[in-house]
């Protein structure tokens, strides 16, 4: 289990678990927006794709999204697997990288730096 607070479930893994919930509201406070965690996968990925206000944008919100998702997915296995406690705001700047890693792959945007990327990741999806 992730986190030992309840039964695992997909909604529990990725949306309320302590550490999850850790994960999601730094994203939300590094790109200055406040929500309420909707009761499922399914309306967190709408809330995602509502959020943005263009297409680019959309699309890196998009890639965010999937990076938070595959990073606590393997920092699940990671604990499972190889007794490896994951520390949640290390956990959110892995995340940080991995998500500028693919947007600079994925998405046609002007190169920004990590620490551009670190101070204002909307500024670099336009």
């Amino acid at each position: 289990m992730f986190c030992d607070q309840a039964l695992e479930s997909s909604a529990h893994l990725f949306l309320f678990c302590e550490i999850s919930q850790h994960v999601w509201t730094e994203f939300l406070r590094w790109l200055g927006f406040s929500y309420q965690t909707p009761p499922d996968l399914f309306r967190h990925w709408q809330w995602w794709n509502a959020a943005a206000r263009s297409k680019k944008v959309r699309k890196g919100f998009q890639i965010i999204w999937h990076a938070a998702i595959w990073s606590i997915w393997k920092a699940r296995n990671d604990i499972l697997f190889n007794n490896y406690i994951t520390v949640a705001d290390e956990l959110v700047e892995n995340i940080k990288v991995l998500w500028w890693r693919w947007t600079l792959t994925r998405l046609t945007v002007p190169a920004c730096l990590f620490y551009e990327w670190s101070w204002n990741p909307k500024e670099c999806l336009r």
